[in-house]
């Protein structure tokens, strides 16, 4: 019940299903669900019709029972009554052999925690994690009653596969780590089992690997609005970083990795944390080379002078804006994303004067770029530049966001 189909039965050869979102089915699957110890009819009533104005909602679940039995036999099972009602509860009819992925799941998990012995705990816990592919029935993730397995499901397998990991930890079985977290990373890609990759990799010398997974999840959490890496990730992260040793024998590696992969024209790109840390290179520059640096805010506006980031259009303005400062920009200009609706951007060995210049052509290309799609009035570009001596006037410099207001207002177009 975890993967798109809604359930697997053996010995059947039938395809045709009711509706996923029909009475019917949501009857069937709950039925399933239950298979080992069944359901009361109460709370099939509660879970079908619990929030509805029907009169008679115990004659609804048995028209409902009725249905499904009916359309079984349409759709080529063998004759049953496939529902078994006693004493108030609803069973499957075992006349009829099913095996439920979930419910396997849970046995494996249960034997797992019950068994002593470690390799056979080792074994059940990763047969289980082997059956658990994703969001539980995700096109009935709008009931309550599926939300709440969804729940409890994610959770069972979040806590089995990390004390899983624990145990391959101790016995060093470092590649079943990073096959079991990868999978894990593809279906919760903003949790920890990112980690567990990196640090199995790590263990097993394989540094680029882990360098690379590094350097995608970073790009991940920090490329991307809506889901910030929280503190403790982030920490993490840093934490990963410093542990990511290269083999002695590495020059030819680092020559390969120091050449840019794409020289596109136009500036620049990296991401925000990235960015800082050009930042801090570039300010620590000034205190021995007479350079001007200016940073400069980009805010994409829309509607009523608000910052854009709410709506899927936004999404594809901003893009056509980064596009527009990456054309504008020379080869030696940084430019980064803050946000979707904010962009940074460095310009070195310019005039605060001709930064105005910048950004009026960062307008004309932008509009340029959207004139096509939407009208002029409904996005604008405000720009705000500050010099990195005015950023950080003293050595112990902050980092650029936390002093925002001393960034002055300019013109775009």
């Amino acid at each position: 019940l975890t993967k798109k189909e809604p359930f697997f039965t053996r010995n059947t050869n039938y395809f045709t299903l009711p509706n996923y979102a029909s009475k019917s089915m949501q009857l069937l699957q709950m039925i399933l669900l239950h298979s080992r110890d069944g359901i009361s009819k109460k709370s099939l009533i509660d879970s079908l019709y619990g929030m509805e104005d029907v009169e008679n909602k115990n004659g609804s679940l048995n028209n409902t029972i009725f249905r499904l039995r009916r359309q079984l036999r349409s759709a080529g099972l063998p004759e049953c009554n496939y529902i078994v009602i006693q004493k108030g509860m609803c069973r499957w009819d075992d006349a009829i052999p099913v095996e439920v992925d979930c419910i396997r799941m849970e046995e494996y998990f249960e034997e797992g925690r019950q068994d002593a012995d470690r390799n056979r705990k080792i074994q059940a816990f990763m047969e289980g994690c082997r059956l658990y592919t994703g969001e539980f029935l995700p096109s009935m993730i709008g009931e309550d009653w599926a939300a709440v397995r969804n729940v409890y499901y994610q959770n069972l397998y979040s806590s089995c596969l990390e004390e899983l990991c624990r145990y391959l930890k101790e016995q060093e079985r470092f590649e079943d780590i990073y096959q079991l977290t990868t999978v894990a990373s593809e279906i919760y890609p903003f949790e920890d089992w990112q980690i567990w990759r990196i640090d199995s990799l790590i263990s097993m010398e394989r540094y680029r690997e882990a360098t690379e997974i590094y350097e995608k999840v970073n790009k991940l959490f920090f490329d991307e609005p809506g889901l910030p890496a929280s503190p403790e990730m982030i920490q993490r992260f840093q934490h990963m970083a410093e542990c990511l040793e290269q083999s002695i024998d590495a020059i030819e590696d680092i020559k390969q990795r120091l050449c840019e992969k794409e020289m596109a024209d136009g500036a620049y790109y990296c991401t925000f944390p990235g960015f800082v840390d050009t930042y801090h290179v570039v300010s620590r520059m000034l205190e021995r080379n007479n350079i001007s640096v200016f940073v400069m805010l980009c805010t994409l506006k829309c509607g009523q002078n608000q910052v854009c980031g709410q709506r899927e259009k936004d999404r594809e303005i901003s893009g056509i804006l980064r596009k527009s400062i990456r054309k504008v920009l020379r080869k030696g200009d940084f430019y980064t994303k803050y946000n979707l609706g904010q962009y940074l951007v460095m310009l070195s060995g310019i005039s605060q004067k001709d930064c105005s210049k910048v950004s009026r052509r960062i307008d004309e290309e932008f509009f340029r770029y959207i004139s096509e799609h939407v009208k002029k009035d409904d996005y604008s570009v405000e720009y705000y530049v500050a010099s990195i001596d005015d950023i950080c006037p003293n050595k112990e410099r902050e980092t650029l966001y936390r002093e925002p207001h001393i960034m002055e207002k300019i013109q775009g177009q």
